[in-house]
């Protein structure tokens, strides 16, 4: 009797493990996925109005991301524009989008906010 309630303990021990995801477990994961991403941005301006060109690549184990891109001002880091991205069966993802102007002195900053 004592040794069924060790087994049983220890199979509960390995179950609330697998659960939790602990290192050296195996457990599910849900959706995760693996990649690498490049971006690029180049602004315009024209008075009060900016337009920021992003172009960029993903790569990984999947065929299909959402990718979030922010447009920042480089000097305060604040956030002046920005394009989420479907990237379905390619590599590639780009577009033109609004930003907040006047521009300042520093340029812009891109960086990629969001991958799903």
């Amino acid at each position: 009797m004592i040794i069924a309630l060790g087994v049983l303990a220890l199979v509960g021990v390995f179950a609330v493990l697998h659960l939790l995801g602990v290192p050296g477990v195996d457990s599910p994961s849900l959706d995760r996925k693996s990649y690498r991403t490049n971006v690029d941005c180049q602004v315009n301006t024209v008075g009060s109005q900016g337009t920021v060109t992003i172009s960029g690549t993903i790569t990984g184990d999947a065929t299909n991301y959402s990718v979030t891109v922010d447009v920042l001002d480089a000097a305060s880091h604040q956030r002046i524009g920005g394009q989420t991205f479907e990237v379905r069966g390619t590599t590639t993802f780009g577009g033109t989008t609004p930003a907040q102007a006047p521009i300042g002195p520093a340029g812009i900053e891109c960086k990629i906010a969001k991958v799903a």
